[in-house]
């Protein structure tokens, strides 16, 4: 190979269209490489110098705008002939070879989540079938491998050939989770914070999510996001001047402040803090930055409405707006950024104080260490105000307000006489079970 030839493997990205200059940034700060020349309204981008060793170490939650990432040949299959099978299947053996990849788990074929990329459907289920038969008489499949194959058909009637790793992916053909629209939803909102459940909590939802644990929902009407929380049992306070819809009005388990979501502030710590007000990222970055400061929540869900140029810059600035502010404070961060698939303009993030004994988002730890080696990166650093409080870049400080800690556990400590105690034990952090009452001290 002469050095004016291209690398033998390429990242191959889904995304929503018309985000393919925000995943190419994306994937230019987290693995130096280019995207090459991307198709606006595409839905996808290729990247070259992509390493089987990356992709391992890079889990498609850690990136912000990528529904899925896969390793592929740097030199796409044009389908011209009637055998779309054979020349798919030739180049797949030869990109396994290449990799020591000795067998994969499944084979998908996939296309573009735009309506050209739809137009190549039908070609794609007629194709997957007969590519897994010949991959079985091939002896290449195997329940248990670590890799999955991927062929990503193109409207220009062009496959793309690779893998993902079955640990870091997204489990959902096209990257995209398949959540009903439930009918007595007061918004489609709803399907927002369902897939961020899913998305930031996997498996641990049941735990997460318990019944009786307290929320708040700033910027809740018409509901979508309050009746999501109430319909797993969570009661919610529900924080905005209009008002709430269908079977959220006048409901036991919902409490309808009117108000600005700015101005509230809780008399006791919360479980949940979920905000999806139509506001600048900013402004909400710094709400986030005052509740994690001063333990109002324990985890917090909300959105980042993005501007129409320069989303990836916005969003940088917000995250260590929100990590500075924690910095300053001296606690720990995990906050995860995601653009969901029923997102449209717009962000969801996740961000928690974490513990030693915190149990979150079965991805969030991953996706925290890659942030913060990109904010490293950066030459990201805290900013202070001339009193010493946390601010933003902008210099607007973040207030410290003393709030009332229920009964519950929560993440954090706190001060008595000077000296930081650590927060009573309980059987689980999940839990919403008061701890047990510690004996005084004659």
């Amino acid at each position: 190979m002469n050095n004016d030839s291209p690398p033998p493997q390429a990242w191959l990205a889904y995304c929503r269209a018309g985000f393919e200059g925000d995943i190419s940034e994306e994937l230019h700060a987290r693995f130096h490489c280019a995207a090459l020349d991307p198709i606006a309204n595409s839905g996808y981008v290729i990247a070259p110098g992509a390493r089987l060793k990356a992709l391992n170490e890079t889990p498609v939650a850690s990136l912000t705008f990528a529904r899925q990432l896969v390793l592929t040949h740097s030199t796409p299959i044009a389908l011209t002939s009637n055998d779309r099978v054979t020349p798919i299947l030739a180049r797949l053996l030869e990109f396994l070879e290449f990799n020591h990849i000795l067998t994969v788990t499944d084979c998908w074929v996939e296309y573009p989540d735009t309506n050209d990329g739809k137009e190549m459907s039908r070609a794609a289920k007629a194709i997957e079938p007969r590519l897994r038969e010949a991959l079985e008489t091939e002896n290449k499949i195997a329940g248990h491998a670590k890799y999955r194959a991927h062929i990503f058909i193109t409207p220009e009637r062009l496959a793309w050939v690779g893998v993902t790793d079955m640990t870091h992916a997204q489990p959902d053909p096209l990257g995209i989770p398949r959540i009903r629209m439930p009918h007595d939803a007061p918004s489609r909102s709803t399907l927002k914070l369902a897939e961020a459940f899913q998305v930031f909590l996997g498996d641990n939802q049941a735990q997460a999510l318990q019944p009786d644990m307290r929320a708040v929902d700033l910027g809740a009407a018409p509901g979508g996001w309050t009746w999501q929380l109430m319909g797993r049992g969570i009661r919610v306070t529900a924080v905005d001047n209009a008002d709430l819809k269908g079977d959220l009005v006048d409901n036991a388990m919902v409490k309808h402040m009117r108000m600005d979501g700015f101005k509230y502030s809780p008399r006791v710590s919360v479980d949940w803090m979920v905000c999806d007000m139509v506001e600048s990222p900013s402004r909400i970055a710094r709400l986030v930055a005052t509740w994690l400061v001063n333990d109002w929540a324990r985890y917090i869900i909300f959105n980042l409405k993005l501007p129409m140029k320069k989303r990836y810059a916005e969003l940088l600035r917000c995250h260590d707006m929100i990590a500075d502010a924690c910095d300053e404070a001296g606690k720990p961060l995990v906050l995860q950024m995601k653009q969901l698939y029923h997102d449209r303009e717009e962000v969801t993030c996740f961000a928690t104080v974490p513990t030693k004994r915190s149990q979150f988002a079965h991805n969030s730890t991953d996706a925290a260490v890659a942030r913060r080696a990109e904010r490293a990166e950066r030459g990201a650093r805290p900013a202070r105000t001339e009193g010493g409080s946390a601010a933003d870049k902008s210099g607007v400080a973040i207030r410290k307000v003393a709030v009332k800690t229920s009964g519950k556990p929560t993440p954090s400590t706190s001060k008595a006489g000077g000296k930081r105690k650590s927060a009573a034990p309980s059987a689980s952090p999940w839990s919403v079970t008061p701890p047990p009452k510690q004996k005084r001290r004659k």
